[in-house]
């Protein structure tokens, strides 16, 4: 073996290990700063967030100011599951995310689309352990940390706010697919025809590499350039997904492809093909996907602002024996509710007195109305028949029928395909992290608590 040799296996594998330590080394954790009895730190959120491991004390309310300075879908929401906390981000703006860390231990946090990753370390008070045992809490439960979502206007103002982000992703996407598409297809048809079907009427034109290269660089670098951009960014913040996938690929390809062009001599004869076509369709079909998918969730976010519409603004309520007309938002359980024929019912409620036929088409399909009498449970956003009906409110805010199929419609736009996320978790090689913890002994005592207390907890149990 030759100096040379031993020089470029050293230089590998100082590489390898630069790159291991960048993806899987330890995250550093910045505290939150306490004022006014409030803890509150900013997140900047741009291809990742920063910073992504925060720091905070149990038993003090927190402020978390989420600074969003992208558009596009995948950031557009952050989510808290084990904190049952879902706030939506507009883009280039500030939204405060409020949390109740009642219990210590780590909550991670993502956004919509489960392609970016956060966690949050509440650290124990002092004497706080022994009353959480005494409560028979587990570690990883937080009580009262729920934020209520966003109700009527304010859920509306928010839908249509993203409503005009997606039209706005819609219209650049067209524009980037069309460029690709123009300026690819030639190039694609030229490299088939001549290299599959061994046509001669090929133009040469086509199959010269300088032409070629004229024809993709727009495409990698305009077309392409919402994906680059991402992947780089994902990268940047010591993660990858299927974007960074793509992107390195299209990268390799390009690269080598103008070396080619340039500078042909350098490489052996049989290794001088170009592969401009290959970065120019793989760029334009992704942008063709993310364009038909940003068109299904538009149509998606018109469903749920309709479905917002449908919700009463006002309720009747009866408090201290007088009727008084209050926003829907400030009902409470157990108000007492009078509600008039032809009115929207308000929210979820258990009828009282009367009796009326109420149209609960938008819930149940059924065209035909139900008759409510004493005893019966009615939906909030239903229309009241003939009858008067006074009713008692069991459920307001985000807990009504309406609020959760809304969530749940949110949950399923903002979702990502099985396959799409089977791709980005072996594109970021999350599992690698499997054997780390596998190395050593864990100190905690289940596979579920190794998996909830791991950094690669996101790592998926269909691969791992």
């Amino acid at each position: 073996m030759s100096a040379a040799d031993v020089v470029v296996i050293v230089a590998a594998v100082v590489g390898l290990a630069g790159l291991g330590w960048f993806f899987f080394g330890p995250r550093r954790a910045r505290a939150a700063e306490l004022a006014g009895g409030v803890q509150r730190i900013g997140v900047t959120v741009k291809g990742g967030y920063s910073p992504e491991v925060i720091r905070l004390r149990q038993g003090v309310p927190a402020e978390l100011v989420f600074d969003r300075q992208e558009s596009g879908d995948c950031t557009s929401r952050v989510v808290f599951p084990e904190l049952a906390v879902s706030a939506a981000l507009p883009a280039y703006e500030k939204t405060t995310v409020r949390l109740n860390p009642a219990a210590a231990g780590e909550f991670g946090f993502a956004c919509g689309m489960n392609m970016i990753h956060g966690r949050l370390i509440v650290e124990q008070a002092a004497g706080a352990a022994a009353a959480e045992q005494a409560r028979g809490g587990e570690p990883g439960a937080c009580a009262a940390c729920a934020v209520p979502a966003a109700d009527g206007a304010g859920a509306a103002d928010a839908e249509a706010a993203q409503a005009a982000e997606r039209q706005a992703e819609i219209a650049d996407l067209r524009r980037r697919v069309i460029v690709g598409a123009v300026l690819t297809l030639p190039v694609l048809f030229a490299v088939m025809a001549h290299e599959v079907f061994k046509a001669g009427w090929v133009p040469g034109v086509l199959l010269d590499h300088w032409v070629q290269l004229a024809l993709i660089t727009p495409v990698m670098f305009y077309s392409g350039w919402p994906i680059h951009r991402t992947g780089w960014l994902a990268l940047s913040h010591r993660s990858a997904d299927m974007n960074s996938l793509i992107t390195l690929g299209t990268v390799a390809a390009y690269g080598y492809s103008v070396a080619v062009t340039f500078a042909p001599s350098l490489l052996p004869a049989g290794v001088r093909g170009v592969y401009f076509e290959t970065t120019g369709v793989i760029l334009t079909l992704i942008l063709l996907g993310r364009l038909i998918e940003t068109r299904a969730k538009a149509g998606t976010g018109q469903a749920i602002r309709e479905l917002l519409g449908l919700q009463a603004r006002t309720a009747r309520v009866i408090r201290g024996g007088v009727e008084a007309e209050i926003p829907v938002e400030q009902v409470v359980i157990g108000d007492e509710v009078v509600i008039r024929p032809g009115e929207k019912i308000p929210v979820d409620a258990v009828v009282l007195s009367g009796s009326s036929a109420v149209d609960e088409s938008m819930v149940t399909g059924e065209p035909m109305p139900v008759t409510k009498r004493a005893g019966d449970a009615v939906v909030g956003a239903t229309i009241n028949g003939t009858g008067s009906l006074r009713v008692r409110a069991a459920k307001v805010g985000s807990d009504t029928v309406l609020a959760q199929i809304v969530k749940m419609v949110q949950q399923a736009q903002a979702s990502k395909a099985p396959i799409q996320r089977l791709a980005d978790a072996v594109s970021g090689s999350s599992c690698l992290g499997l054997l780390r913890s596998r190395s050593r002994r864990s100190p905690f005592g289940s596979s579920w608590a190794r998996r909830r207390h791991s950094p690669w907890r996101w790592c998926p149990r269909s691969l791992c």
